[in-house]
């Protein structure tokens, strides 16, 4: 075997060899840039060759930072192709985040963009790093440019290593407050990479129209890596108004694109007014956070069987449900397939247990417990909370739902007291520790409650410490300025005391329902 067809079964294999068989195809545009698969490959090898020449070894750890700009798309296919373990970095973390992640995954080497150099220069401990890399405008002190690196280092790719360790570390704030790193690993990387086609209907040489962004790690390989192994062209439209969305496709006759909830009844109007569009689309996928079924039927009467609807986390790396273009047809054996995620894809294996950890029969709800082929392989550095997410076999998803006759999964609620805004997930408990430290506040308790555009929002109570509570604009810039913007409460109230159970705990239901109404 020859060395770049070296390691099929890694992330690393698979990109050297799509870059290669795709060379002069259009792999990504973002604001205006564009780049080849050649080119893609070329400047890759050159960030990893640069790294590998600052002392960063394969299996080290590289935390990337990145904005939605094709040099992130680099260097994530430059730690492919260096054997290196990309850290994945929300972009939109605070500081003290942002370090709280790179100590837990002991990096060995930090890049971020130029919009985020700002916060990036708050951490503290970056100049004992091997290498500290800016993308665009100035370096942080004692850091290099990217553009530096490329034009010094050769653009041969360098030697593969096999494919085994871990592949990307993607961190989520954990219900205590604190990071917690998803470990894919690199066997398991390779095998999403290869069955998102399948879930996502995907043709080779997808044309996605990707409203989603760096952000969020699971788009990362699940919609961007997948693509690449396609010969796919994905076009950044993150942040586009929906009529500017739609407009866009239509020029560039996208086959795929991504509907976030807060967009989709106006998504929904603009394609009813524009049907031109659907003469290329032929997927429109929707996920992370639930939609209303009066919304998820409004958008199949427009689009058909196009629309796909999944289920899953960053803990199970691809989906664990789906629906399929059969589902939108007549006959469709789903009590309400307008209010379901989809059936176990053939991947997967969804059960619902009790409080005892006994599988339930059809209909009755519990907790919605998994079992797939692309699994993560534990948080990093925490065996007890690996553990604690595993009942044998079977991941323990903190969903409650029910699976009916069919085998058509329903979320009905959450066990654990995640919010998923916009997407976007927000633990309380993180939250709450911040708020644990403001002046005039002796308690908090943070919940979600149900918003027409994000599907929930961050919704705060706050005792008082002294006479004078703070106001709802005090305590939304007090959390602004120490976490991401996506985790500020929107609403806040005041109140005398928190509800507790006998045993002292917040009753959070009992908020939600008291200021829902």
């Amino acid at each position: 075997m020859s060395a770049p067809d070296a390691f099929p079964d890694s992330w690393g294999g698979l990109l050297r060899a799509a870059t290669r068989r795709f060379a002069d195809r259009t792999a990504m545009v973002a604001h205006g840039e564009r780049r080849t698969y050649r080119e893609l490959a070329r400047n890759a090898a050159r960030f990893a060759n640069a790294l590998r020449g600052l002392g960063v070894r394969p299996g080290d750890r590289v935390a990337l930072m990145m904005e939605d700009r094709v040099e992130a798309l680099e260097a994530y296919v430059a730690c492919a192709f260096g054997g290196f373990t990309a850290v994945h970095v929300n972009d939109r973390l605070k500081a003290g985040e942002v370090q709280a992640v790179l100590e837990d995954a002991g990096v060995r080497a930090f890049a971020c963009t130029s919009g985020r150099s700002a916060v990036a220069g708050q951490v503290a401990g970056l100049g004992d790093l091997a290498a500290l890399v800016t993308v665009g405008g100035e370096p942080l002190p004692g850091g290099l440019r990217y553009a530096d690196l490329l034009a010094e280092a050769s653009d041969r790719a360098p030697e593969p290593v096999p494919g085994d360790g871990p592949a990307i570390i993607g961190y989520t704030s954990g219900t205590t407050g604190t990071p917690k790193g998803v470990v894919v690993e690199n066997a398991t990387l390779a095998r999403i990479i290869r069955h998102m086609p399948y879930h996502y209907r995907l043709a080779p040489g997808s044309r996605c129209a990707f409203t989603g962004t760096f952000s969020f790690v699971a788009a990362l390989w699940g919609v961007v890596l997948p693509h690449l192994y396609l010969g796919g062209t994905l076009s950044f439209m993150a942040g586009l108004a929906p009529d500017a969305w739609v407009d866009a496709m239509v020029r560039e006759r996208s086959t795929f694109t991504y509907a976030p909830s807060p967009l989709v009844p106006a998504f929904t109007e603009e394609v009813r007014r524009r049907p031109e569009v659907l003469g290329s689309l032929a997927g429109i996928l929707h996920s992370a956070s639930a939609l209303p079924p009066a919304q998820v039927r409004d958008l199949v009467e427009v689009v058909g069987p196009r629309y796909i609807e999944t289920w899953g986390m960053t803990e199970t790396g691809a989906p664990v449900t789906a629906t399929t273009a059969a589902d939108w047809g007549p006959g469709c054996p789903a009590d309400d397939i307008y209010a379901s995620a989809g059936r176990p894809v053939p991947i997967a294996s969804v059960r619902v247990v009790g409080e005892s950890g006994e599988f339930l029969p059809a209909g009755s709800t519990g907790e919605l417990v998994v079992e797939s082929d692309t699994l993560f392989a534990g948080y990093h550095g925490r065996p007890d909370l690996t553990a604690e997410s595993f009942s044998g076999p079977w991941l323990r998803t903190g969903d409650a739902g029910h699976v009916d006759e069919a085998g058509y999964v329903y979320i009905t609620d959450r066990i654990k007291d995640m919010i998923i805004t916009g997407g976007m997930n927000v633990y309380p408990a993180e939250v709450e520790n911040v708020l644990a430290g403001m002046p005039g506040v002796a308690q908090a308790a943070v919940f979600g409650l149900p918003d027409a555009r994000w599907g929930e929002t961050v919704a705060a109570a706050v005792v008082p410490a002294g006479e004078r509570a703070p106001d709802a604009e005090e305590v939304v810039r007090y959390v602004g300025d120490r976490l991401a913007g996506y985790k500020r409460p929107t609403r806040v109230f005041v109140v005398d005391a928190l509800p507790r159970t006998a045993s002292l705990k917040v009753r959070k239901q009992e908020l939600r329902d008291r200021f829902s109404r």
